[in-house]
């Protein structure tokens, strides 16, 4: 649908359908043109146990309340009659896409969910299934099993302008908690908020701040600009190495999925721990290496490779308490080069060491700041629209969405539902394919999102499972 034509703003009775909030943020901007093509929408698979078989009827209330206690659900996105997006919601309507899907993968509903753009200017910008008749891969403990013997999956599927990783599942743990109290007949106050809207001032400012930093040395912001051009212009080594088969065949992400179990993922945070180095920077480091494998097996030469990677970081981290604390979208991804040897194996660890320096030593002095200043100069949103016009290539030889423990985040267990395992993904950007990670219930869950027009899926079944049998033999 045009920007132009439907999406704009009407005179009369139109008009009186909405609250108009404010216009829409640099985030929210960005993520509506990425959508409008296909790209970067989230998906959530929660498996769900619980100790009756879940009713429609409670699932939809509790997402009817949800929509009322979560001020970005409510969120839409309409263009009025100066042409500024805005912000708005719909008045007195609970605006859900709510399914019943009986039999189905929840695989392949996620995958769905992620690769579904939505009508930003009429809402809702969420989506949500509840999948049943389908087993899934959760192993609870016995006490779980035992007292929670029905299982069921809700898959829940977001525009990423409304929410990132943090909010998302604060507003999924809240989703549990209102399950609960709805199956258990207690009241609920629609009143009471879960948070208020990201505020993107005191980002913005740290950002302009910076932009002013650059240009007191101009030559050295052109040499910036001029290497972030030069990056756009790279083939990862892994496209290099199994190029493309059906490049322009569509814009469909596909997903992989794998966990672990509880001892081995004890075993892969122990060993981390021992060896001084972050979760996210031994997994970049397994991925950097399984990918140099991939290049050897097709027969390609040379004793080293300069690996470039994108990595997804949460900018409450630089942020005040209360900018940190609100719903909304505070995230950016950052860059890092890794040189990776083709007898990686030999010194892993020592080579996750130095990685770990690289990245934490960008951490630490703002890096993810700067990227994002660089990003905003070299590609501002309004120029957004003919970049996606046609497919991106490419860039990076690795890109993650690491989100840590989740338990603490996510600590909802109730009498009539938990949450047993949940997993993310998105369709991707600059990417061929996306590392998403995290731990919950003490595993490791990972999926693995890659471009199905990119890579083939016995490639990507191949890659993947080489990545984990060489995680398991170093841990």
């Amino acid at each position: 649908m045009s920007a132009n034509e439907e999406e704009k703003y009407e005179e009369g009775e139109e008009e009186g359908k909405w609250n108009w909030l404010r216009p829409a943020n640099v985030s929210e901007t960005f993520f509506e043109t990425c959508q409008r093509h296909g790209l970067i929408m989230t998906a959530y698979w929660i498996t769900v146990r619980s100790a009756a078989p879940l009713e429609e009827e409670h699932v939809r209330l509790a997402l009817c309340h949800l929509y009322r206690k979560v001020p970005t659900l409510r969120l839409c996105l309409r263009q009025r009659c100066d042409g500024i997006l805005w912000a708005c919601e719909r008045k007195g309507v609970d605006n859900i896409d709510f399914e019943v899907l009986d039999g189905c993968d929840p695989r392949d509903v996620m995958e769905d969910l992620m690769n579904r753009s939505y009508a930003s200017h009429e809402g809702p910008l969420w989506r949500a299934r509840l999948v049943r008749g389908a087993a899934g891969e959760d192993c609870p403990p016995e006490e779980v099993r035992a007292s929670f013997p029905h299982t069921s999956h809700l898959v829940l599927g977001n525009h990423h302008g409304i929410a990132d990783g943090t909010s998302n599942v604060r507003t999924y743990n809240l989703l549990l908690r209102i399950l609960n109290d709805v199956i258990a007949g207690r009241p609920i106050d629609d009143q009471e908020q879960l948070g208020d809207f990201v505020n993107e001032a005191e980002l913005m400012k740290m950002v302009e701040d910076k932009k002013r930093e650059l240009e007191k040395d101009p030559e050295t912001l052109h040499r910036l600009l001029k290497e972030k051009a030069a990056e756009m212009q790279r083939v990862p080594l892994f496209l290099q190495c199994y190029p493309p088969a059906r490049r322009g065949a569509g814009r469909r992400t596909r997903a992989l999925h794998e966990i672990l179990d509880e001892e081995t993922t004890s075993r892969l945070l122990q060993r981390c721990k021992q060896e001084g180095v972050s979760v996210e920077s031994a997994f970049t480091a397994l991925v950097n290496g399984t990918t140099v494998d991939a290049a050897v097996l097709a027969g390609r030469g040379g004793r080293e490779f300069l690996l470039h990677e994108s990595h997804a970081v949460n900018l409450r981290r630089y942020l005040s308490e209360d900018a940190a604390a609100a719903l909304g979208v505070l995230i950016t991804v950052f860059d890092n080069s890794t040189l990776t040897p083709v007898t990686w194996r030999e010194a892993f660890w020592d080579y996750a060491r130095a990685l770990h320096a690289s990245l934490h030593a960008r951490l630490s002095q703002n890096g993810p700041v700067h990227d994002e200043c660089l990003r905003q100069m070299a590609m501002p949103n309004d120029a957004l629209e003919a970049v996606l016009a046609d497919l991106p290539s490419p860039t990076h030889d690795c890109t993650t969405s690491n989100m840590g423990g989740l338990d603490a985040r996510f600590p909802e267990r109730g009498d009539h539902v938990q949450a047993t395992r949940l997993a993310r993904g998105s369709c991707s950007f600059y990417d061929f394919a996306v590392h998403f990670y995290h731990t919950f219930r003490g595993r490791f869950t990972y999926t693995y999102c890659f471009s199905a027009s990119l890579v083939a899926e016995d490639v990507a079944r191949t890659f993947t499972q080489a990545l984990f049998a060489n995680l398991r033999a170093l841990v």
